[in-house]
C-alpha cells in the first residue's frame, strides 16, 4: 500500500508503507510529517497511518489471541500485567493524536480528481484573519492616496489648492501655514493662477482693478479714483489670496491705513507701492514694510510724516527709488536719507 507524505505545504511520494516505516526509522521522514494513503483524502499523522496499516496486517488469529490475552482467565497476575499495559497504552495513543492534531490543522488538504491528478486545496482562512486582512489594505491604500495628495500639493500649491479647497481639505491648516505666512513664490501671470470660483467671485465683488503686469509676471492692483469705492483696509485683506503674485499696488488717495500696512506686508514679491495722497498712513506704519525685501520703488507723496520714518526707510534694502514731496520732513531728514542710502534716488521736490 502506497502513502503520500505532506511536511510545510509539499507532498511527496508516493512511498511503500513499508519503505515509509524505514525512512520514519532513519529519521529521512519525521513523526510530525503528515500521510496520505492512496486512494483516500483524509490526512493524519505519520506514526497513526503505520499504526493502523501494522494492525490490519495482522493476522485474525492474532488479533483473537491479543483480544483473549486481556481477559483474566489463565493467570491473576498475568492478566493483571496485561491489562495495566493495554491502560498504559491508551494516553500514550492520545498524545501522539493530540501532538499532530494541531500540525494538521495547518497543512493543506489533497483530492484526487479524475484521472488520477492530485489537486492541493488551501484551507480557508478564518474570520479574524480576513478582518485584519481587509483593515490592512485598507489602512495602506489611505496612506498611499494620503501621501499622492500631499505630494501633488507641495509640488503644485497654487493648482492643488483650490481643488482640494472644492473638498473641504484646507491643506494649509495642517501645515500650519497661512495663505500669507508662507515663503515667497515665484509670481505668475494671470492665466497660470489656479483660483476657486469662489475666490475669483470675492475678487470680482470687491471692484478691486487687477491687471497683467507689463513685460513681466505678476499683476498690479490699482485702488479706484472714486473716493466712496477707494480700497480699504478689508479689501487688502481680500487681496491675500493672490499676494504671492502682486509686483505693483497703487493705493493712491485710498482709505487704507496703518492696519492695513500689515496685509501689505504680506505681499512676498511686492516691488512697486503708492502710497500718494493716503491720509491713514503715519510714520509708524511705514515701519511695517520692514519685511518687505523686494520693495523697490516707493511712493510717500502727501503722506504726512515725522522724522522717525528716517529710520524705516533706511532699513529698506532693496529700495532704489523713493518719493517724498509734501511729506513734511525738512531738509535735515531728507540729507540723512541721502547720506546713508547713496544709491537711493530720493525725491523731495
Amino acid at each position: 500500500m502506497n502513502l503520500y507524505i505532506s511536511r510545510n505545504g509539499q507532498t511527496f511520494g508516493p512511498y511503500p508503507a513499508e519503505q515509509a516505516k524505514t525512512f520514519l526509522e532513519s529519521n529521512q521522514l519525521l513523526a510530525s510529517d503528515l500521510a496520505l494513503i492512496e486512494g483516500t483524502s483524509e490526512w493524519k499523522p505519520l506514526p497513526e497511518i503505520l499504526f493502523l496499516l501494522s494492525k490490519d496486517s495482522q493476522p485474525a488469529e492474532k488479533k483473537v489471541q491479543q483480544t483473549e490475552a486481556k481477559v483474566p482467565e489463565i493467570d491473576g497476575a498475568v492478566n493483571e500485567a496485561n491489562v495495566r499495559g493495554s491502560k498504559e497504552k491508551e494516553p500514550e495513543d492520545k498524545k501522539i493524536k493530540k501532538k499532530t492534531k494541531k500540525a494538521a490543522s495547518k497543512v493543506q488538504k489533497l483530492k484526487r480528481a479524475k484521472g488520477g491528478q492530485i489537486i492541493m486545496v488551501a484551507q480557508e482562512k478564518s474570520f479574524i484573519a480576513k478582518i485584519f486582512s481587509t483593515i490592512f489594505v485598507f489602512i495602506f491604500l489611505f496612506l498611499l492616496a494620503v501621501g499622492g495628495i500631499a505630494g501633488a500639493y507641495f509640488a503644485m500649491p497654487s493648482k492643488m489648492g483650490p481643488i482640494l479647497a472644492r473638498f473641504g481639505l484646507n491643506i494649509e491648516e495642517f501645515t500650519g501655514e497661512g495663505p500669507t505666512e508662507r515663503t515667497a513664490t515665484e509670481s505668475k501671470s494671470p492665466n497660470e493662477i489656479m483660483l476657486s470660483e469662489d475666490a475669483w467671485n470675492t475678487l470680482r465683488s470687491s471692484g478691486i482693478r487687477i491687471l497683467p503686469m507689463v513685460a513681466e509676471k505678476g499683476l498690479q492692483v490699482i485702488s479706484s479714483v472714486d473716493p466712496e469705492l477707494a480700497m480699504k483696509d478689508e479689501d487688502l485683506e481680500k487681496l491675500l489670496i493672490i499676494a504671492p503674485h502682486i509686483i505693483s499696488l497703487d493705493l493712491t488717495d485710498s482709505q487704507v491705513s496703518n492696519a492695513g500696512i500689515d496685509h501689505i506686508a504680506k505681499m512676498p514679491n511686492l516691488k512697486k507701492l503708492f502710497l500718494e495722497g493716503t491720509d491713514g498712513i503715519d510714520a509708524s506704519g511705514i515701519a511695517k514694510l520692514k519685511d518687505s525685501k523686494k520693495l523697490e520703488y516707493l511712493n510717500l507723496i502727501r503722506v504726512k510724516l515725522e522724522a522717525s520714518v528716517i529710520d524705516s526707510l533706511i532699513s529698506l534694502e532693496s529700495l532704489r527709488e523713493i518719493y517724498l514731496f509734501d511729506s513734511g520732513l525738512g531738509d535735515t531728514e531728507i540729507g540723512r536719507l541721502k547720506s546713508a542710502r547713496p544709491k537711493v534716488f530720493v525725491n523731495s521736490g
